[in-house]
This record gives C-alpha cells, structure tokens and sequence, in this order.
C-alpha cells in the first residue's frame, strides 16, 4: 500500500519574511514609528515598565568601516590610547578613534617633517 501525497500549501515565510526582514533593515522615516520627542529621540519600555532613552537617529554620524595595513606596535599603540581614553571619557569608541584621528590631522605638518626625515 503506497501513502498518497497530499498538495499543501507552502510553509509561512518565503516571500512575507524576507519582506518583513527587509521592512527592518529599511532606514527609511515613514517606515519609523512616530516618537513623541520633537528632537527625534525615540523612548522605549522594557518590561520592568522603566522607561530609556534612545539616541535621536539624526545624532548619529554617517559611518564607514575600513581596514588599514600597519606595523602590529603601532595597531597595538592605538588600541591602547583607544581603550584608554574610552574608559576615562565614557564617550563611544567611534567619538574617541575621531578625536585621535582629528588631533592627528591637525598636526599634519609635524608628520610631513617626521617623514621626510
């Protein structure tokens, strides 16, 4: 005796979750639930019912990631004035890597007479 096969439906998911997942990566304002703060800043509720703040989207910079080949004394130097200055300012690690880099721009000149050395 052989089992007949039924037709079934497809199972959920397919083109509706791969729609929903897009919704979620989708940076879009009208896509964005409207916050009650007029700077922007949405509030969330975790279920204790405490309320937190959330950082406004229009404070966030454009981000980039690179990746640089340098000696490993000189990656391991700037690790270490990154972990520093992140732990005795309490400010993000992308704030403190702009500062250092900033700081290093403005001495430019400083690094043209190092090299030219």
């Amino acid at each position: 005796m052989s089992a007949a096969r039924k037709p079934l439906p497809p199972p959920p998911g397919g083109d509706d979750l791969q729609a929903a997942l897009q919704r979620r990566l989708r940076r879009d304002d009208e896509d964005s639930p409207p916050s009650g703060d007029a700077s922007g800043a949405t509030r969330t509720t975790d279920e204790s019912g405490s309320t937190r703040r959330t950082r406004a989207k229009s404070a966030t910079p454009l981000m980039d990631r690179r990746s640089w080949y340098m000696p490993k004394d000189s990656a391991d130097a700037l690790a270490a004035a990154l972990q520093d200055l992140y732990w005795s300012t309490h400010r993000p690690k992308h704030e403190v890597l702009a500062a250092l880099i900033e700081t290093a721009l403005a001495h430019r000149d400083e690094v043209q007479a190092r090299l030219s050395q």
